[in-house]
């Protein structure tokens, strides 16, 4: 409240409290209309008595009154809600309680794939066309990639100009993965592994694709230091001149293969270690060297034929739709790596005879460094991709032959010669615990 409002009250009361009270006064006329005995009025004098005095509002025997209580008018207060009466339910009448509708039963929930991911299984009409059951037992037929068509349904330019001869990328990669030659790197490769091997050391059917892509990163880890050796003793047999130029550019570009070469070796022993934990071998036999070739050749995935009545991972769809890309980058990179190398001789015939400067031959030696080892990543992304779609295809029933018969077909793939100076037992596979 304001000062001016705080006045207007004060005023008021004080008003209130001055002013004679409406009962006073009303005694006051009464008094001054009734004859007084003492003294009687005569006849004809028009005199009358004095009235009474006006009484003293503070005088002791009188308390004044007090105001009214200053409330707001009744008005102004917003209504109060009007509260429902306190009883118990039966007095609630009947046609005011809700109907009892019964509860609708839980709707049962898409099952959840290992990869956190839910897909909905859409049951297919009655008269939709079915796909013919396949035989995984039988061994597929392989397939081409599928050409990429223009508008009009002919290939389309770039797909021709990409036509790839076939087997470039399974023969690079066998002789990638072929063993070293010379007694220096004989201990590397003293204890051959095979894929059904360390399958079946796991016992645990869970970890299948652990295993197999431990096995496959070893195999490529083995083919990437074969390629850095190479490299090296490839560049260290070109021919300096007689610039000093040219010899220090060439000691840079030796010193660089001799490093990749040792980092090479380091990863290799990583992922060796990694794989004998995996497939649980000994630790007093040396590392393995996987024997098993890793797949270059197109893969049968079948998903319209696997999964026309089971739920697929988003995962899975997308294996199966990326695979064909993922085979047609390790052909495009084996080329590549072909090209490269002819690239290379020919910069190193020019160099020899003069009409090139030595940093065209260092520069066509690192791009074969850099072909080759984009073929085997891509190599190895396809080979996990597999092992991943395969893992997704079979339970664990499956046995691991058969398992090992989806990655790399039933007979497998080429094998490299094992060196003599391990010994094997009847099967062919490498006695346990036994050191050459």
């Amino acid at each position: 409240m304001d000062a001016c409002a705080r006045f207007c009250v004060a005023v008021w009361l004080l008003s209130a409290l001055v002013a004679p009270r409406p009962v006073d006064m009303a005694r006051a006329e009464d008094a001054e209309a009734a004859p007084t005995p003492d003294a009687a009025p005569l006849d004809g004098d028009e005199t009358q008595a004095d009235p009474a005095p006006a009484r003293d509002p503070f005088a002791a025997d009188e308390k004044p009154s007090l105001p009214a209580r200053l409330d707001p008018p009744a008005d102004s207060l917003p209504a109060a809600p009007a509260t429902p009466p306190q009883g118990s339910p039966d007095d609630v009448p009947v046609e005011t309680q809700p109907p009892l509708v019964p509860a609708a039963p839980p709707v049962p929930r898409p099952p959840t794939a290992p990869d956190g991911t839910t897909s909905v299984m859409i049951a297919p009409p009655d008269d939709a066309p079915r796909a013919p059951p396949v035989d995984l037992r039988a061994t597929p037929a392989p397939s081409a990639v599928p050409a990429r068509l223009s508008v009009d349904g002919e290939p389309s330019a770039m797909a021709r100009s990409m036509a790839t001869p076939a087997g470039t990328a399974p023969a690079l990669l066998s002789d990638l993965l072929d063993p070293l030659a010379g007694q220096a790197s004989a201990p590397a490769y003293a204890r051959p592994l095979t894929l059904l091997e360390a399958l079946q050391r796991t016992g645990d059917p869970s970890r299948r694709l652990w295993v197999v892509q431990a096995y496959w990163k070893t195999a490529i880890a083995f083919a990437t230091v074969k390629s850095c050796s190479v490299a090296g003793q490839r560049i260290d047999m070109v021919a300096p001149g007689g610039d000093p130029h040219d010899r220090a550019v060439l000691d840079v570009a030796v010193a660089a293969a001799r490093a990749d070469l040792a980092e090479a070796i380091a990863i290799l022993g990583t992922t060796q270690q990694e794989l004998v934990d995996l497939a649980r071998l000994p630790p007093t036999e040396p590392p393995p060297w996987p024997v098993d070739r890793p797949l270059a050749t197109p893969y049968q995935t079948h998903f319209d034929s696997i999964f026309a009545q089971r739920i697929a991972t988003g995962r899975v769809r997308a294996i199966a739709r990326t695979l064909p890309a993922r085979h047609e980058s390790v052909e495009a990179r084996a080329i590549a790596t072909r090209a490269a190398t002819e690239v290379f001789a020919m910069a190193e015939a020019d160099h020899a005879k003069g009409r090139r400067p030595i940093e065209a031959v260092v520069a066509a030696h690192a791009s074969l460094v850099s072909q080759e080892r984009e073929f085997l990543r891509a190599a190895r992304a396809y080979n996990t991709d597999i092992a991943e779609y395969a893992m997704a295809v079979a339970d664990l029933t499956v046995p691991d032959d058969v398992f090992v018969a989806m990655l790399i077909g039933a007979s497998g793939a080429p094998r490299p010669v094992v060196p003599a100076s391990f010994p094997l037992n009847a099967a062919g596979t490498p006695r346990p615990g036994i050191l050459p």
